[in-house]
């Protein structure tokens, strides 16, 4: 069986293309649909990304960097507390 070398670039577009399949599949969404949300969240963090830098008057992302990472956090915390908070709704209608 012949080895073959592949690029780097080749190696994490198959690495990417195989960790965005297995997040379709686990959410139950299309590989296309889910390149659509990634898509649409860019384009919300572009957008939120720039007004935070017109009104810090920034000229680079990086000087609000951790802006961007307390919102990112924030987000994540959120929708930890409200997946955990539907679960325990979901276990005590399961226990009744």
């Amino acid at each position: 069986m012949p080895t073959t070398n592949l690029s780097t670039a080749e190696r994490i577009r198959r690495f990417e293309f195989i960790r965005d399949s297995k997040g379709a599949l686990t959410r139950g969404v299309t590989l296309e649909t889910r390149s659509k949300q990634r898509e649409e969240f860019a384009n919300m963090w572009t957008a939120w990304i720039r007004q935070r830098m017109d009104a810090s008057g920034a000229d680079n992302p990086l000087e609000i960097l951790p802006d961007i990472l307390a919102r990112l956090e924030q987000i994540v915390d959120d929708r930890v507390v409200a997946a955990i908070k539907e679960f325990k709704v979901a276990i005590k209608g399961a226990l009744k």
